[in-house]
């Protein structure tokens, strides 16, 4: 057998590294859906309707139902919560919060995506700033129509959530929201009226950016403090805990 030469052995390593390089390329992020309920997973009893059931569908149905996630993320999904947002409470954002964490911390998810009611976004969104020990991606993202509804918003709103939470300038940023190609620091947004679909606003400080067909456009960094610099933690923290505090004052 002949013994390859030194150019034939240069060749071959060029050819390595050119292979091992292009798989890192298109590598695609792996995304982690934590669902809670809210309206993207609401239902009408008709279309002609105003009410609607909220999370009448399950994380799966919600990927499911947008098909181009396959092509910008490897998906999973999991159901934290199904409820309205008007509803959450203590049990469930220490629940999420705890998810969220141990989510990050495993070296199979590059970001998570929390589907959300709007009712109550604001809040999650300032709780898990000052709680999320990961300087991976977090995005919030919810919707103004339910799953049901003519030109429902929650498809796109998801699809850009999950290339929010796969791009790497979305890291360190703190949890962000998005809903009508929108991004906000999710400590700075505020739900401004009730049915508009662009009802999300920065206005203390300004919105974090926009998404254009799936990519995104950043305006300005996060100053505040926020995740890994943020002191607050929610280790060893109970709802028991929480009551006791409650009733002590």
């Amino acid at each position: 057998m002949k013994t390859p030469t030194r150019k034939t052995l240069l060749a071959m390593l060029t050819v390595a590294s050119l292979l091992a390089a292009t798989s890192q390329v298109w590598a695609l992020p792996k995304i982690k859906v934590l669902a809670t309920g809210g309206t993207i997973a609401g239902a009408q009893a008709t279309q002609a309707d105003a009410g609607y059931k909220s999370g009448a569908f399950s994380v799966d149905d919600l990927i499911k139902a947008v098909p181009q996630l396959k092509n910008i993320a490897e998906m999973s999904g999991e159901q934290v919560a199904n409820i309205g947002s008007q509803t959450m409470n203590h049990e469930v954002w220490l629940k999420l919060a705890a998810r969220v964490n141990e989510v990050l911390k495993g070296s199979d998810t590059d970001g998570v995506v929390i589907t959300h009611g709007t009712d109550t976004m604001e809040e999650t969104g300032y709780f898990l700033s000052l709680v999320v020990k990961s300087d991976k991606p977090v995005v919030l993202v919810g919707s103004m129509r339910p799953a049901t509804a003519i030109s429902a918003d929650g498809p796109i709103n998801l699809y850009n959530a999950v290339a929010l939470a796969g791009n790497p300038d979305a890291k360190g940023r703190g949890p962000l929201v998005i809903l009508n190609d929108t991004i906000h620091y999710a400590r700075e947004s505020q739900k401004m009226h009730s049915t508009r679909m662009d009802t999300f606003a920065s206005p203390n400080r300004g919105i974090a950016g926009m998404m254009n067909t799936g990519k995104a456009f950043f305006y300005s960094a996060n100053t505040v403090r926020h995740t890994t610099r943020s002191e607050f933690s929610i280790d060893g923290l109970t709802v028991a805990n929480l009551a006791l505090q409650d009733a002590l004052g």
